[in-house]
């Protein structure tokens, strides 16, 4: 069969039921906009990382068919009996789609520019043609019966596709946050790789990756005690291993509790970043390269100071997290133990 019939060379169309307008009729342009957003959202979906949003813009693009088609029929008894619409259910659905995201995003106060990753900016591009298809309903509504539910359908998608175009920017930060920390362990295991002796057959396999031992996690715990007494400020010390694992935690009387959630984190960032946390602060700030670093990780990962990245000669061992005091007490305190032992980079 031909998809041609040039019954339309000369600029009028076919609604269901046999009734001809032109193409640039309002009824014509409404549905022809909704075909072109439900093209838009199988170019989304080719992007798209999360599988509930797969599952989603799947079924977004069958109740588009199912929408087009009820506009293209001007006459009600041209409908045919078994013809699916869209329901409140359809619209429920979207509701808690949307929940679902914003539940795990971070708040946003101010605009932010549609899309940093290529599904996000291909969900953005979609919901704008959401939003022009709803202008070109309300439209037709001024001069046809049209049932309420497409006109809350059509604005409740917007929303939707907003949401989801959030949620997979923030998906896809996350994903390079991973990567990156992922990196950055195989180059430093690489390193110390490369950094022990050559095993030949007169030398028995005995070297080790240089580690953070009990015995000077213990002299370090000692030193960050005795800087905390000088200042007699009460703190709480978190020591973590080469790998981000928590391997010492200790409160000193009267240290805040929450300090006890604090250090932990400290240490870890300073491990999973190689970076002392407050260097970590400018790179956080909108339009940096790890914007919502914090909200990404689930909290996991802090910036402020305390945190710091502990060497023995020039390797990755742990870190040290130390909180309980001001910022620029917790980081005196923690440079103090780490001076004290030669456990910082360059030492």
């Amino acid at each position: 069969m031909s998809i041609y019939t040039k019954t339309g060379d000369k600029g009028t169309t076919s609604l269901v039921g046999g009734a001809r307008v032109k193409k640039t009729d309002i009824r014509v342009e409404t549905y022809g906009t909704v075909d072109e957003l439900n093209a838009m959202l199988s170019l989304a979906s080719k992007e798209v990382k999360d599988d509930a949003n797969q599952s989603l813009l799947e079924a977004l693009q069958y109740q588009l068919f199912y929408l087009g088609a009820e506009l293209a029929t001007a006459d009600a008894t041209a409908t045919k009996p078994n013809q699916r619409v869209v329901t409140a259910e359809d619209i429920t659905a979207m509701e808690q789609a949307i929940d679902r995201c914003m539940a795990a995003l971070p708040p946003v106060h101010s605009f932010v520019l549609p899309g940093t990753s290529e599904a996000g900016s291909r969900l953005h591009v979609a919901r704008t043609l959401a939003r022009r298809a709803e202008r070109r309903l309300v439209e037709l509504a001024d001069t046809a019966t049209i049932r309420p539910e497409l006109l809350k359908y059509l604005n409740r998608l917007s929303d939707c596709l907003y949401a989801l175009a959030r949620f997979e920017d923030q998906l896809a930060q996350t994903h390079q946050i991973v990567d990156t920390v992922i990196q950055r362990y195989l180059s430093a295991t690489t390193q110390q790789q490369q950094a022990l002796p050559a095993v030949t057959d007169t030398q028995p396999v005995t070297s080790r990756p240089l580690a953070l031992d009990f015995s000077l996690a213990h002299r370090l715990l000692q030193q960050a005690i005795g800087a905390a007494n000088e200042l007699k400020v009460p703190v709480v010390i978190s020591l973590a291993d080469r790998h981000g694992n928590t391997i010492l935690t200790y409160r000193m009387p009267d240290a805040l509790l929450v300090s006890l959630e604090l250090a932990p984190k400290k240490a870890y960032t300073a491990v999973a970043l190689k970076a002392a946390t407050h260097e970590l602060s400018a790179a956080i700030q909108p339009g940096a390269n790890l914007f919502q670093l914090e909200a990404s990780t689930g909290g996991k990962v802090v910036t402020f100071g305390g945190g710091y990245p502990l060497y023995r000669d020039g390797y990755l061992v742990g870190g040290l997290g130390i909180s309980g005091g001001s910022v620029e007490q917790d980081m005196k305190i923690a440079q103090a133990a780490i001076h004290g032992l030669h456990l910082g980079k360059e030492e």
